[in-house]
């Protein structure tokens, strides 16, 4: 659907430039079953794929309708305009299914109507803030996304909820990949942090401020994605889970290979040029976005660090946010490859060993 777009993140956060989702839309949700526990197997990247297909399999059983969505970590969102609600159900239960085959991984999904969250008291709008020419990050605000993931993990939103049976189809997860190493921080470390205004489902004043607070005492955006930590290797990270998915031998193996030599000659092959697109992966990355909180993965110093938890703790303490953190040494990288235009690929990104699953569980009472 249209909606303002915005280039500065900054403006993400002004509630003027946010439309209404229509009533009739729906808010697909997928979370990870059991997240934490597979986090502390060891098994963040299995959930951070779980919850990216979540994305893909919705978008890709709906070609050539780019729909907004936001990535958690442990779980998506999409939303989807009513004549695509058969095509992102079976979606759901395809997702289901290949999460438990390949993953070992259960999934709960749930088809939740925008108007269903407004008739509670939230409320469901948009933006887009561009991350580089052909491709823009929706916004989100008016709790709505968070009431829809609650409804999903609650008996009150049995009605809403997906299952898959006998006679689901695997979904399509065509683009879903995981083949980048670790990001090692550069700086010092990998802080995830979500925050979120107290008492409202409304987006504000305080998340621009704090956002202008955390700008001012690191100096500048530390993107976890730069040229100097992207590094692939072969055999390609992740070409098992690949394979399960149902991607063919050249696809995982020969395609990456292809890949890697373009990357390190400068030479392009088929039209790809792997260094141009490595050069576009931190523009293309979901590092930092708002979709019912301020979410953001930043790769700054120990001491840059604790001076953002330390304008997180005295906001906390004035009753204004309530927030949570999670430190790590390296952050991961989970990539939706539509193609390799400017426009065709975006890049999931989340703090190693638990990253926003962690972080959430700082926002209980």
């Amino acid at each position: 659907m249209d909606a303002p777009v915005v280039s500065d993140f900054a403006e993400a956060l002004e509630p003027s430039n946010y439309v209404g989702v229509p009533g009739d839309w729906l808010i697909a949700v997928g979370d990870v079953v059991g997240s934490t526990g597979a986090i502390a197997a060891g098994r963040y990247k299995d959930v951070n794929l779980a919850g990216a297909a979540t994305i893909v399999g919705i978008q890709n059983a709906c070609p050539g309708r780019p729909l907004p969505f936001a990535f958690g970590g442990d779980g998506g969102i999409v939303l989807v305009p009513p004549d695509l609600e058969t095509a992102a159900r079976n979606a759901l239960k395809g997702i289901q299914k290949i999460a438990r085959a390949a993953l070992a991984l259960d999934m709960r999904c749930a088809l939740v109507p925008v108007e269903a969250v407004r008739r509670a008291g939230f409320d469901v709008s948009l933006a887009y803030q561009t991350l580089h020419a052909g491709r823009t990050l929706a916004m989100l605000s008016g709790g709505g996304i968070d009431h829809a993931e609650t409804l999903c993990k609650s008996a009150e939103g049995a009605a809403f909820a997906v299952t898959a049976d006998q006679a689901t189809a695997d979904a399509d997860l065509s683009g879903l990949s995981c083949r980048w190493q670790p990001l090692r921080a550069r700086n010092g470390v990998m802080l995830t942090a979500i925050v979120r205004a107290a008492g409202t489902a409304a987006l504000a004043p305080i998340y621009r401020e704090l956002y202008t607070r955390i700008r001012a005492a690191t100096s500048k955006d530390h993107c976890p994605v730069a040229l100097a930590n992207v590094k692939a290797g072969w055999p390609p990270r992740g070409a098992n889970r690949e394979r399960a998915f149902g991607r063919t031998l050249f696809e995982v193996y020969g395609q990456s290979l292809l890949a890697l030599v373009s990357q390190a000659t400068g030479t392009t092959i088929g039209g790809f040029d792997g260094r141009a697109y490595a050069r576009a992966l931190p523009a293309h990355s979901d590092y930092r976005k708002y979709a019912d909180s301020l979410r953001m993965v930043v790769d700054c110093s120990h001491a840059e660090a604790d001076a953002i938890e330390a304008l997180l703790a005295e906001s906390k303490a004035a009753g204004a946010i309530v927030f949570g953190t999670h430190r790590a040494s390296e952050a991961l990288m989970t990539c939706f490859v539509s193609n390799t235009d400017d426009g065709g690929h975006v890049h999931f990104v989340d703090g190693a060993d638990g990253g926003y699953a962690l972080a959430a569980q700082q926002l209980r009472p």
